[in-house]
Order: C-alpha cells, then structure tokens, then sequence
C-alpha cells in the first residue's frame, strides 16, 4: 500500500522546501510506502526551478510542472492521475492543518474503509486561530453549501483530504470547477454517489501569507455554488417559474378585467405593425454595439453575427428563467473561432452598460415626472455590483480572470462615451416600442421610459423565463399611476409580447442561418 502526498503549489518560493521537508519528515515517522508530488501549477516566481531542484535531489519527490496556470482542481486532477499510490493526500503548502493529523487522514481510509477522509476545522474538538471575518466567511460558505445543496459535511474547504485515488478519479472527473471550488463540488458530488466520508477535527491556524482574496473569491465561490444549485434543480425551477410567469399574467388580466378587454380591441394595429419593426431596428442596433465591444477586446467579427448570437441568446433566456442563454450566445461564437473569454467578457461589458444605462433613464424620467420609485436604486447598486465584480475577478489567473480582463479592457475613458450613447439608443429604441403600443390611447413618453427602465431592472432578477409576468407587472405598477389599470396592463403585456415575439423569430431564423440546432445549445 502506498501513499501519494500532493502539494499544490503556485508561486510558493518561499515556503515549498520548507514544507516538502516537514511533510517528508512526519511522512516517514507514520511508517507507510509514500511519495510526495508537487503539483507546481505555472509558477511566475521560481517555484518552478525550486520543485524540481528539491526533486532532482529526493527519489521520494515528483515534480509535476504545467505551463500556464491550470488552477487548483486541475492541477490537482493531474497530480492523482500521475500518482502511484492507492490513497492520496492532498494539503496546502502552507501547513496550515497540523501534520500531527496525516495518520489519522490515511488510517481513515485504510482501516476504517472510508471512500474519503477530511480536515474539519468546524467540529467542536477543533482548534482554530483565524481572523474573525475569514471565519464569518467560512461558516456562512458552508452553511449555503449544506443549505442549497444537501452536503452533509461541515467543512468544505479545509486544504487537508485524503481519498481513495479511484474515488478521486471518478469524482473529479465530474466537477466542473477548475478552481477554489474544486473541494466543494468534489464532497457534494461524492456524498450523492454514495461514498463514505469521514471529517477529522483539526489543529489549524492561519498561515499569514494567502493566494485567496476573501472579496474576490467570495464572490466566484458564490457563483459556482449557484451554478450547481441552479443546474440540478433546473427542471423544478424551469416549472415554477413558468407557472409563476402564467400566474402574475393571469392576475393582473382578472385585477383588471372590466377594461382590459375592451383597451385591447382597440389598440391600432398599424402601430403595432411598426413596434414590430423598431423592435427589428434594436436588434440590429444591440447588434452593432456588440460587435463594437468585440472588436475593442480583440475579437474580429460582423455586425450580422454579433445580432444572430444576442437573437439566439435572448430566445433561450426567454424559454428560461436563469440566463443561460448567455452561455448560448458564447456557443454560438466559439463556432466562429471566437474565445469562451472573449464573448463571456464583452457579454459582462454589455451588461454593464445596459444596467447602466437604463439606471441613467430611470433616474432622468422619474426626476422629470417627479415620481420617487425604489428600483432605480436597485438599478444603480447592480451597476456598482457588475463593476465590483469585474475589478475583482480581473485579477484572477484562470479562465474566470481571462474574461473578466476582457470585459475591463472594453470599459474604458476612450470606448465609454461611444458603448454608453450606442446604449442610450438601444434602449431609447425600447422605450419607443412601448410608447407606440401607449400612443393607441395616450402619448406620454416620459412616463413610458420611466416604465421600461423600471420593468427591465426588475426583469434583471431571474426569476420567470424572459422576465415574463414581473416585467408586466412592473410596468402595471408605473402606468397604472397615470392611467386606468386595465389600460396599463394592455400596453405592458402587448409590449413584452412584440418583444419576445421578434426575439423568439430572430432566433429561430439565426439557428437556421448559422445551422445551429436547439439541442446544441443545450
């Protein structure tokens, strides 16, 4: 039987020889055949020279060297799959967790018969000393992670864990995370097949020095734990959140059905007919910005095939409630030989100023008609959440980082001025659509921007497929001060309909040109 010990390692200098020798030591003491692997994942700053320095002197010592930056969960997946023992140890090269506890991580698994063995520094009979918010952190992390996804482990995260190295194959060849969230969605995915998992309490303290940026990390850990929530239970949320759309539809007819029905008959077809091609005139303006903000990232493309991805994106975004159409869209020009990078971080920009933007409109229609509404405030902190997000996550050196890089170099002094009036336009295009469907009954332009602005800020929580039923009813919610009810949920269900009827065309036809099946996108 044989032990295979893996110290990830990027840019750990300073500290790998001391920590190769300290596990050697305590390794030898225990008494089991062992080796230990340096998992040394595109070091910048001579860990690299350093590995296989101290494995050119020590047989018990493998040097496993990567170019570029694989990120932890990569890294270590290639380090168990080069490995040549029947159980693997994996552990920060900070030493952070005691070492006194390596016998009990590897006779967990070889006499107890675990399938996995980990370092918890949550169980009572542990002792940690860390700084207060990292703790917070921590323990608010795993409480979502037990929450939303039903582990019943209570640290995730600990960087001391054994596993049977065939359990660790199978299982880390179902993540999807490359990264810090590797741990994470290894345990969750290991408690569902079934494997048996045992925690240690820990001797643990905060080894000073951290690649981890508690914001930035936070914030990825965040999105990968809902993107795992979200892909399992997309089925049980795709239904209701459908017949949550159906539902406010339905009652915001039956709130209003003295009028409605009688609005309805006598909207003007002829300036539904041109709603219907403004709303042509938009996509082909969103289009035309895209492809703006591509070219400005370094991406070579035309106007033609910027709209054909937004028109395929935007009509899986209808058929859901959590976006993944954005995702379609990448797809759709990584066809084209456009970077996953490229496409996701111009994406980020385009949202940026589209919240942006529609914040500017709210703010300026609600000033001018003297009406006080909370969302524009919501509008405004996703503005500022986006910018957090892309200044934080840009300086991570992984696939994440590499898009948003890409979203920070398009936002700057030089292309701000011309993406935010191609913005303006865009959205004073939206806007029109709905004064048009107004403009049957009333003419208020100020009052129709304040609404769509509002509807669409609204919509940006995903809640219901397309935003269908919380879009109408914000815009309800605004009309219905100036007009009558029945009046006001016509024109927002009318206008929502136009809109999501050209985009479910525009993409049908898009899928058609680009031969892109429905599936595909899946």
């Amino acid at each position: 039987m044989k032990v295979s010990i893996i110290l990830p390692a990027y840019n750990e200098a300073e500290r790998l020889e001391k920590a190769v020798k300290e596990v050697k030591n305590v390794a030898e003491k225990i008494g089991y055949d062992f080796e230990i692997l340096i998992a040394e994942d595109g070091s910048k700053d001579g860990t690299d020279k350093i590995a296989a320095e101290i494995a050119k002197k020590d047989l018990k010592v493998k040097h496993l060297h990567s170019d570029e930056r694989l990120g932890r969960g990569r890294a270590l997946m290639n380090a168990i799959r080069k490995s040549e023992g029947d159980i693997v140890v994996f552990m920060d090269v900070d030493l952070s967790t005691d070492l006194s506890h390596l016998k009990d991580l590897i006779d967990a698994i070889l006499i107890e018969k675990y399938d996995i063995s980990i370092g918890s520094r949550l169980m009572k009979s542990s002792s940690v000393e860390r700084p207060l918010k990292r703790e917070l952190a921590s323990r608010i992390y795993n409480f979502l992670v037990r929450f939303l996804l039903g582990s019943k482990v209570r640290d995730h995260q600990c960087g001391f864990k054994a596993f049977k190295k065939d359990v660790a194959l199978k299982v880390g060849e179902k993540a999807k995370d490359n990264h810090w969230f590797w741990d994470t969605e290894v345990l969750v995915l290991a408690q569902r097949d079934g494997y048996k998992i045992k925690e240690i309490p820990v001797k643990w303290k905060h080894g000073g020095k951290t690649k981890v940026d508690l914001t930035r990390d936070s914030i990825y850990m965040l999105f990968q734990l809902l993107r795992m929530f979200f892909s399992e239970k997309k089925r049980k949320i795709l239904v209701f959140s459908t017949f949550l759309a159906i539902f406010i539809i339905l009652s915001l007819i039956y709130l209003s059905s003295h009028s409605f029905f009688d609005y309805f008959l006598n909207i003007k077809l002829d300036l539904v007919l041109i709603a219907f091609l403004v709303c042509l005139f938009s996509f082909a303006l969103r289009g035309f910005r895209y492809s703006y903000i591509l070219n400005k990232s370094g991406a070579k493309n035309s106007i033609f095939l910027s709209t054909a991805a937004i028109s395929i994106g935007q009509t899986i975004n209808v058929l859901t409630p959590i976006r993944i159409g954005d995702l379609a869209r990448a797809y759709v020009l990584s066809k084209q030989k456009i970077s996953y990078e490229l496409s996701l971080g111009s994406l980020a920009t385009e949202r940026f100023f589209d919240v942006a933007t529609v914040s500017f409109l709210a703010i300026v229609s609600s000033a001018y008609l003297g009406i006080s509404t909370g969302e524009i405030y919501y509008g405004l902190a996703f503005t500022v959440l986006i910018i957090i997000i892309i200044l934080s996550l840009s300086k991570m050196e992984n696939f994440v980082g590499r898009i948003f890089r890409a979203a920070k170099k398009s936002i700057n002094r030089k292309d701000f001025f011309v993406i935010f009036s191609l913005s303006i336009f865009v959205w004073l295009s939206d806007v029109f659509i709905c004064y048009l469907i107004l403009s049957s009954f009333f003419s208020n332009f100020p009052l129709a921007t304040l609404a769509v602005a509002v509807g669409n800020i609204v919509k940006a929580i995903p809640i219901t497929p397309g935003g269908i039923g919380t879009y109408e009813a914000a815009l309800v919610a605004i009309l219905s001060r100036s007009f009558d009810l029945g009046l006001a949920t016509v024109v927002a269900i009318v206008d929502h309909a136009i809109k999501n009827i050209t985009t479910i065309l525009l993409g049908i036809i898009s899928m058609l040109l680009l031969n892109i099946k429905l599936k595909d996108l899946r």
